[in-house]
């Protein structure tokens, strides 16, 4: 894996965008830069969040989302608590990120992003001008930072 994973808040944002451009799909560079501080292994947080890339390989709900959403579950998730508040306070980071998010890109469905850049996801000619417009690195940083904003906000604190 990478070595190059970093740990402050602005750290974690350049971390994910290092790895999409370094290979590492939209959902694996979402997931990856927080698997430390969850208590994941790299290796395992790569192959769990690989097959979110692309919506799920179908255009469906994004990569950086769900990958950010495993993150937020990690943090906010009840675990074994059956207190209504942790189940609240997960569903309630789990919406403000994709409020968030919406707001930045005017949805959280791949294809949708795709589409309003310009790319058509069932043209392969498209799809490989991804990694030159620098779309998806872009949608990984939105989702870091995101991700940043609310581990950073009090109204979510445990």
């Amino acid at each position: 894996m990478t070595d190059s994973i970093k740990s402050t808040s602005e750290e974690k944002v350049e971390s994910a965008v290092e790895l999409i451009l370094n290979g590492y799909t939209c959902s694996e560079a979402v997931l990856m830069p927080y698997a430390k501080d969850c208590g994941l292994d790299m290796e395992v947080a790569s192959k769990i969040s690989g097959g979110f890339a692309g919506g799920m390989s179908l255009g469906k709900t994004c990569g950086a989302v769900t990958a950010a959403v495993m993150v937020l579950g990690l943090k906010y998730g009840p675990g074994e608590s059956k207190e209504q508040f942790d189940r609240d306070l997960c569903s309630q980071v789990t919406q403000e990120f994709f409020h968030r998010f919406a707001e930045r890109r005017k949805t959280t469905v791949c294809g949708e992003i795709l589409q309003n850049n310009g790319i058509n996801m069932e043209n392969p000619e498209e799809m490989a001008t991804l990694a030159e417009k620098g779309l998806c690195d872009k949608i990984v940083k939105d989702a870091a930072e995101i991700i940043e904003d609310i581990l950073a906000d009090d109204k979510f604190k445990k």
